[in-house]
């Protein structure tokens, strides 16, 4: 009995001995044989996407790509090489030999000089070694080079998004930056000045400014109209509509309201563009007026005893959007974006054939303000009244298919003018329709100095819809790995608590002015009351989360060892109880 035990426990661990073996070997092989790996992720993190295999696949002369790394970096930056060396590798065999990317080591100064050269920086390390902090500098950046010309990572800080950068630099040294139009004149942000971010976030269009006082250039990829604050002449929008019925893709973004958020008291009026003249027969109306919805961001309000606490701040609803509005590729794969100061759109009698998609709606707890103007500053949750209509709202429509002209009738405009036009557009348009541009506008855009910003719903929304409208839509799906998470949803007991500090806060002002000094009193004694409960919620809900990180950290681990431990339980019960 004791013989065979041992021989089975020999057959045993060299069964596994053999199928650990040929595990290695395997790995080690497909390491250098280039045929992929497997990722389930449901974004594909870990995947090049497919517009950046067929944008190297498709190079016309050899590329190269030097990454410079110091070895021996510290955490966390010394796993950060083998990831650029994976993704490196992927699109160097998606080329098809027309990629070589080599790898530096700038241990002598030659090789440093030539990193510096390259535009990569040399950058300070924090290294805590036997409880001593010491400085380590070193290089991670990575420079490309292509028919003499080179982009340059100066600083890869994170992989994340490292994909979206190196395809958007191959993208602006392969070809020709594809025109994308702007109109002027209308006041509102420009180019140069309100827009800044959004045109350095597209640097693989030119972007131009565009007068539709006189006829636009069919050959732009797209004609955008953002934030418009005065009136459009009958002659302007003919040569819109004449752009479109040649082709042309348009965007559209506000035009019901003007934004005042520069003086004392932020504002936005109802304004009167005239673009609804050019739309209503596309299947939209843009409507003056604002929609503020409670599922919104938080904006920082301070009480009259100078307490500071974050209220909701109706004016900027949170959008979310469901699988189906996600699968158009606008809005691919963004679960939520933020879209400050939005009018609504009305659908009016689409055309014969032509699709009208709401692609984004505030939620059934949102309503219309339709006052000439609205004051904007944050307030106490219970100022917001919610009046008139109640939503949901269409706040996003995209048109497409064969659109009749707005003005069939003549070609000649109230002003004497001749524009001609073709009645229908020939082949299948574009048009993007939203009820605000704020979430375009420099000042609601993630910080950022020069280049891509890093990602949010917002202007991840605002890139993809110009790409679906230039009919460019190689980057959507690689910018869909990195937009930011959804902000978590602030606690009620903590909302409750902020609510009862506000209101004792003003209960105490109120007494105090009338003299009731027992009344003030109390109330100041029930916000102190609030606060601490503020804080008792605020680090409960620190605990939760933290609970959950380490959930997900040992939680996982330690199922899998126990569920091993059971299993090898049960089977020495089981070896112990067979008979021979």
């Amino acid at each position: 009995m004791s013989k065979q035990r041992s021989s089975a426990a020999a057959s045993s661990l060299g069964f596994l001995a053999l199928a650990v073996g040929i595990v290695v070997v395997l790995n080690f092989l497909l390491t250098f044989l280039n045929v992929g790996r497997l990722d389930v992720t449901d974004s594909r993190l870990w995947s090049l996407s497919d517009g950046s295999r067929e944008l190297v696949a498709d190079l016309d002369d050899r590329m190269e790509i030097t990454a410079y790394f110091t070895e021996n970096l510290p955490p966390p930056f010394n796993s950060t090489e083998q990831y650029v060396r994976d993704l490196l590798n992927e699109y160097e065999a998606a080329s098809g030999g027309k990629l070589r990317v080599r790898f530096v080591n700038p241990d002598d100064e030659d090789k440093r000089r030539q990193a510096e050269e390259d535009g990569v920086q040399r950058v300070a390390h924090q290294v805590i070694e036997n409880d001593a902090v010491s400085v380590r500098e070193g290089y991670r950046g990575l420079v490309i080079k292509y028919l003499g010309e080179k982009k340059t990572i100066p600083v890869i800080q994170d992989p994340t998004g490292l994909e979206y950068q190196i395809t958007m630099a191959i993208k602006e040294l392969v070809g020709d930056r594809r025109p994308i139009g702007v109109v002027t004149g209308h006041e509102g942000p420009t180019l140069d000045e309100g827009l800044t971010g959004l045109r350095a976030s597209l640097p693989t269009y030119e972007m131009r400014g565009v007068s539709a006082a006189e006829e636009i250039d069919s050959e732009l990829a797209a004609l955008l109209v953002i934030a418009p604050e005065t009136s459009f002449s009958e002659t302007e929008l003919r040569h819109i509509d004449q752009f479109v019925m040649r082709g042309g893709s348009l965007g559209v973004f506000g035009g019901g309201t003007k934004l005042n958020i520069q003086g004392p008291e932020p504002t936005v009026e109802a304004v009167d563009t005239g673009l609804n003249t050019l739309l209503g027969p596309y299947g939209v109306n843009v409507e003056s007026d604002i929609v503020l919805d409670w599922q919104c961001s938080r904006a920082p309000m301070r009480g009259p005893l100078g307490l500071q606490v974050a209220v909701p701040y109706p004016p900027v609803p949170i959008v979310t959007f469901t699988d189906e509005q996600m699968q158009h590729p606008a809005l691919f794969r963004i679960p939520t974006a933020v879209l400050p100061f939005p009018s609504s759109l009305t659908l009016t009698s689409a055309p014969e054939g032509v699709s009208v998609e709401v692609l984004a709606r505030s939620s059934e707890n949102s309503w219309r303000d339709t006052s000439p103007s609205v004051a904007l500053r944050p307030r106490h949750p219970r100022e917001w009244q919610m009046t008139g209509d109640t939503g949901p709202f269409p706040l996003m429509v995209a048109i497409e298919g064969k659109l009749p002209s707005a003005f069939p009738s003549n070609t000649s405009d109230s002003e004497g003018g001749a524009v001609e036009a073709p009645a229908q557009a020939a082949d299948d348009v574009r048009v993007l329709v939203a009820g605000t541009a704020s979430f375009m506008r420099d000042e609601f855009l993630p910080p950022g100095q020069e280049g891509p910003r890093q990602l949010s719903g917002g202007l991840a929304l605002a890139l993809n819809a110009i790409d679906w409208l230039a009919a460019e839509s190689d980057l959507i799906a690689i910018r869909a790995k990195n937009i930011e998470d959804p902000a978590l949803e602030v606690p009620a007991a903590v909302q409750q608590a902020e609510r009862a500090a506000l209101e004792a806060e003003e209960t105490a002002v109120e007494a105090a002015e009338q003299g009731d000094i027992a009344t003030a009193q109390e109330a100041v004694e029930e916000r102190e009351a609030a606060i601490e409960e503020r804080k008792r919620a605020l680090a409960a809900w620190e605990s939760k989360k933290a609970a959950y990180r380490w959930l997900n950290t040992l939680g996982i681990p330690f199922a899998f060892a126990l569920f091993g431990f059971i299993r090898w339980r049960l089977r020495s019960a089981r070896r112990r109880k067979l008979t021979i």
